[in-house]
């Protein structure tokens, strides 16, 4: 309106005056007159049409933005102004503009608080409204109260999905099983918790029991599915999936159920695990049973075949007769060895291995176990050496028995695989840990072993290799033993090897407390050494006094009594407990060593009476038994004392001394030429050296054995003539059976040379090594070049 006056206003002006100049004075002041009185306009100024100002106010040239083809905008107003029938010009007014630019401004502005208002509304009606309709949807105002407390009540997981397996429902069971309150899951996706199957993949929704019965149609039962957590493990459900239909009869959503069998499968597995277990350990056993029937036929090989030579008369003179008695008793040590390992790994696994604790001097013990081994060192020209690395304790508390045990069986061992260089054993004193240790460390340069081999090596029924086996024999007992028994006393044994280069077995075993004990320097255990070494050569001496000997078996009695008489006591013999009994009525014995299982009258009844009647005197059992309990079954039979069969004569020397009082006398060793000394096996001459004839052990005098030999002779040119067939060909299966007959049957005929390059023929023609089984065949052909055979008469 005011624009409108003020252009008309103008229009007079021009109309009337015709030229403007002469009211441009007065136009001025009318404009500036509206400006002031007027607060909202900014600037007025009346153009000519040619674009001059011919009258403003205020800074309109800086204020006025030129428009186009547009009257009136927000702080902008223009109206024409009219000289008859054309336009003079146009009047132009600033103002303010009815929407600032600052913040406040913008908040301000009328059109944004209208849509504020009108979104703010309609947020809360659609609130209210939503809210209303879920009210409506929710199972739980569908569902009785009741039959859902009864849902909740079932320890099975119960899901209802819809089509696009959005939870509609969930118990108080499924709640639990993902870890989220029920009401949170309704309307949450079943398929976005992380299924798995049983191999630990994901299941694409294709794939999920209840999408394929909602598909399907069909009830889907005992379907497996896993959900993993988020510790890493996982639940293992059994699912059944129904289908429920909806309108018009068609499928609206599916019911899920789920069965927690988590724990069900892991008794699966354990039980899976135990059967492979079981499986396993009846494999190794059976291994072993096999390993242990060559073991002790091995042994009874020997024994059997020497003393029916010895039986039959096959033997040319005495030094022969005692060759084969030498092999006799140590194939029996060995067989006796067999048994103990068994017998011990027995009290082991049952828990009923005892062992004492004794203040011993550990040297000494050491000394004697090296000893008793140093005449196998000898035999296979290796040295065996005992050091000691630092000052040792006087005296330790531990178990000797099982101690000597123990380094009888590592020294051994080392002893078994060492073909070259030798067997060192150091002995040191270890103070780490919370208590002190007595270590050993036993060094050869044998054939080492693999670190595989190293991780299974103390398991039992467990050898380093097959292989290892069938070359140098053994039960794989031995070192399960042993570290058992370490572990009884207090200790450990470990190992490190390398393949070729040798094994460090290391033993360590608990001291005990060592306050007030002397400690020995390697000077002053050296002289120690030399002075047990003096007593070796000593033998047990009696004075005259009566003993009954009782046994049923004529061997026993006989053994006993040789032993006995040589040591200066006089021997009576009795063949079984009531003979015994008459015996000790008749004659006054200053002992009696008496077999427990006799017939007519066993020793448990036998010795009953002899205590009854009054008898005193010492009684010691004799028997096979070496069972754990059996020694204490015999004390409270009335036995005072107990030694086992195969009796070991140094104890019971020992214990006959403790009885009636014996004394220890230095015997001057026997020099003999051309026989070893009494006890010992004679040095065997080199059974194959390069280009040295080979000559049967067998008496070739004797015309049955010269046949076998010539027999055996001739069979083994035709087999080395089938092997090298078999070479040629490639067929190492041959070859293999070949070198297994003669791994068994040379040492039987006398030629044990040919077991060994047998036996490794017969792993090469395993591995089918073509080079080297060549290598070997031709080997064999120049050993058996080098037979004597001898002559047929």
């Amino acid at each position: 309106e005011l624009a409108e006056s003020i252009a008309i206003y103008s229009t007079a002006l021009v109309n009337t005056a015709r030229v403007v100049a002469a009211n441009s004075q007065r136009l001025e002041n009318d404009f500036k007159l509206l400006t002031e009185r007027n607060e909202d306009l900014l600037s007025l100024a009346l153009r000519h049409e040619g674009g001059r100002i011919l009258v403003s106010t205020g800074d309109h040239d800086t204020l006025w933005v030129p428009m186009q083809g547009q009257y009136s905008k927000d702080a902008q107003v223009r109206v024409p102004i009219w000289a008859g029938d054309r336009i003079w010009g146009q009047l132009e007014l600033r103002f303010k503009p009815l929407r600032g630019t600052s913040g406040w401004d913008i908040l301000t502005n009328p059109m944004l608080l209208l849509v504020l208002f009108m979104g703010l509304a309609g947020f809360v009606i659609y609130y209210f409204y939503l809210g209303r309709v879920l009210r409506q949807l929710d199972p739980s105002q569908a569902i009785p109260g009741r039959v859902r407390s009864a849902l909740d009540t079932m320890a099975e997981g119960l899901l209802i999905l819809d089509r696009k397996e959005q939870i509609v429902l969930a118990n108080l069971a499924f709640s639990d099983m993902v870890d989220k309150p029920a009401d949170k899951l309704i309307g949450f996706r079943a398929g976005e918790l992380p299924w798995i199957d049983t191999d630990g993949n994901k299941i694409e929704k294709t794939k999920r029991p209840w999408v394929i019965s909602l598909a399907e149609g069909q009830i889907k039962r005992d379907r497996i599915i896993r959900l993993q957590l988020p510790d890493g493990g996982f639940r293992t459900f059994k699912t059944n999936c129904s289908p429920v239909l909806g309108e018009k009869n068609k499928y609206a959503g599916v019911l899920v159920s789920f069965d927690d069998i988590t724990e069900l499968e892991e008794k699966e597995v354990a039980l899976r695990k135990s059967k492979l277990e079981a499986e396993e350990a009846n494999r190794a056993k059976s291994s072993f049973l096999a390993n242990m029937s060559h073991e002790i036929r091995t042994p009874m090989n020997a024994i059997l075949g020497f003393a029916d030579i010895l039986k039959r008369g096959y033997v040319k003179n005495e030094a022969e007769s005692l060759r084969y008695l030498n092999i006799i008793h140590s194939s029996g040590k060995n067989l006796l060895e067999i048994i103990n390992d068994i017998l011990d790994l027995s009290k082991v696994e049952s828990g009923r291995l005892e062992t004492e604790k004794l203040q011993v001097n550990p040297y000494p013990i050491l000394h004697e176990a090296l000893q008793i081994l140093k005449v196998r060192s000898d035999e296979k020209g290796i040295a065996l050496q005992l050091k000691a690395a630092s000052a040792l304790p006087e005296m330790i508390e531990t178990d000797p028995v099982r101690m000597r045990q123990i380094i009888i069986n590592l020294v051994g061992n080392a002893i078994k695989f060492t073909e070259e260089g030798g067997v060192t054993v150091t002995c040191r004193y270890e103070r780490k840990g919370p208590s002190p240790k007595f270590v050993i460390d036993i060094t050869d340069t044998g054939i080492g072993m693999t670190e595989e081999a190293q991780r299974t090596i103390f398991d039992p029924f467990v050898q380093a290799d097959s292989s290892v086996t069938r070359r140098f024999g053994g039960t794989g007992l031995g070192l399960a033993i042993s570290r058992k028994l370490a572990n009884a006393m207090g200790g450990e044994i470990t190992v490190k090897s390398q393949p070729g280069k040798g094994s460090t077995f290391t033993l360590s075993l608990a001291t005990g407390d060592l306050k007030g004990v002397r400690f020995l320097s390697p000077a002053k255990l050296e002289a120690l050494r030399e002075e047990i070494q003096a007593h070796v050569n000593e033998r047990w001496e009696f004075d005259a006094a009566p003993v009954l000997v009782v046994d049923d078996g004529v061997e026993n009695r006989e053994f006993v009594k040789f032993l006995l008489e040589g040591a200066g006591l006089s021997v009576d013999e009795a063949e079984n407990g009531q003979v015994a009994l008459e015996k000790a009525a008749a004659g006054k014995y200053r002992a009696i060593l008496m077999d427990v299982q006799m017939p007519v009258m066993d020793g448990f009844a036998a010795a009953g009476h002899l205590r009854k009647q009054g008898f005193e005197i010492p009684i010691v059992a004799l028997t096979a038994n070496a069972m754990q309990g059996f020694e204490q079954e015999c004390f409270d039979a009335g036995y005072s004392d107990y030694l086992s069969k195969p009796i070991n004569i140094d104890s019971m020397m020992e214990l006959m001394a403790k009885l009636l009082g014996g004394r220890k006398v230095r015997e001057e060793e026997k020099q003999t030429t051309g026989s070893a000394p009494a006890g010992e096996p004679p040095q065997a001459p080199s059974q194959d050296s390069t280009g040295a004839p080979i000559i049967s052990a067998l008496p070739a005098d004797n015309e049955k054995l010269r046949g076998i030999i010539i027999r055996f002779v001739t069979r083994l040119d035709e087999q080395l003539t089938a092997m090298e067939t078999a070479v040629a060909d490639e067929n190492f299966q041959e070859i293999l059976k070949l070198a297994h007959w003669l791994k068994g049957a040379a040492g039987t005929v006398g030629f044990p040379m040919f077991t060994e390059p047998a036996a490794e023929l017969e792993i090469l023609a395993m591995n089918q090594e073509k080079a080297k089984v060549d290598t070997a065949v031709n080997n064999l052909r120049s050993m058996h070049g080098r037979i004597v055979v001898p002559a047929n008469n």
